[in-house]
């Protein structure tokens, strides 16, 4: 089933300049620590102080992405311009959730946190709309990365989410959880890496059949960043994949990829330390290569 569209229509920025890239990047982050800030104080005089906090966190978060944006523009020898001069041509998309949210009764530290994701990945999304569109090769490649930025900042919002979900739950944590060990953390990322490599190979052979060589080598690429190394004997099973279109077949080759950082979501949520370390650096991976499926979606979907 396709996924909606994350933006509602292309955004008229005009031509896509490294300028005009560094102006909207700023806007973007700017907007995003006065939205938070108000947002904060909003809930504070209301007396919500935990969703406030979850707000200052956010603020605080998004003042870092504004030091990042600044110091990537100088080291490109680019004057950061006034946000004001670009805030008009952002989507009303990426302010419409907090617009709503802003009357809200019914808020709390985890609803707060899902605005924060909602927003992260519409910003993605402008990303990748302004790297399709940019002529200069250049340029195309930092809307790239300004794109996976904000899907890695997204993987954050969704930890503290889920972290905020637990709280609100009131979940009690098992001392002594069954299977969490490293010989159980080896066995589930070779299933997922096995999986995953499955399902590439039959997707990259109907990728090159339809003369997207582009997303085939991605796919390719993608799967040297294994965390295990997947079974050379398994075949791929449980899975048709007929004819279809570019789009279809990377939004299939994003569901392994899913399916593993679920896996590892709940083995987290029950293990500390060192074993905790090793399975986060599993989903460094696994969110790196899903985003870079997901821009190529992006791209492909232009």
């Amino acid at each position: 089933m396709m996924r909606a569209p994350l933006l509602e229509r292309n955004p008229d920025v005009g031509p896509v300049t490294l300028p005009v890239l560094v102006g909207i990047a700023s806007a973007i982050e700017r907007e995003a620590v006065e939205r938070y800030a108000t947002l904060a104080e909003t809930m504070e005089r209301r007396g919500e102080t935990e969703v406030a906090e979850a707000f200052r966190r956010m603020r605080e978060e998004e003042r870092r992405h504004v030091d990042e944006v600044e110091q990537w523009a100088a080291s490109l020898g680019q004057h950061v311009p006034d946000p004001m001069q670009f805030s008009w041509r952002l989507p009303a998309e990426l302010s419409r959730s907090w617009d709503e949210v802003a009357h809200s009764a019914l808020l709390t530290p985890y609803r707060a946190f899902a605005i924060a994701v909602d927003n992260e990945q519409r910003a993605f999304a402008l990303y990748s709309y302004l790297a399709a569109a940019a002529d200069d090769p250049e340029v195309a490649a930092h809307a790239e990365r300004l794109a996976l930025e904000e899907l890695r900042h997204a993987a954050l919002m969704r930890r503290w989410r889920r972290d905020a979900w637990r709280r609100e739950r009131r979940t009690p944590r098992e001392e002594t959880p069954l299977g969490a060990s490293a010989e159980s953390l080896d066995a589930l990322l070779a299933r997922g890496e096995t999986a995953i490599a499955s399902r590439h190979r039959l997707i990259i052979e109907k990728l090159r059949a339809l003369g997207d060589e582009e997303s085939a080598r991605l796919l390719e690429e993608l799967g040297e960043m294994a965390t295990r190394p997947p079974d050379p004997q398994t075949a791929a099973v449980g899975v048709e994949l007929e004819p279809s279109t570019p789009v279809r077949l990377l939004v299939a080759a994003q569901e392994p990829l899913e399916a593993l950082g679920e896996a590892l979501e709940a083995f987290m949520s029950r293990v500390e330390g060192d074993l905790f370390t090793e399975a986060e650096k599993a989903m460094a991976s696994v969110i790196v290569r899903t985003s870079r499926i997901s821009l190529q979606v992006e791209r492909r979907m232009q």
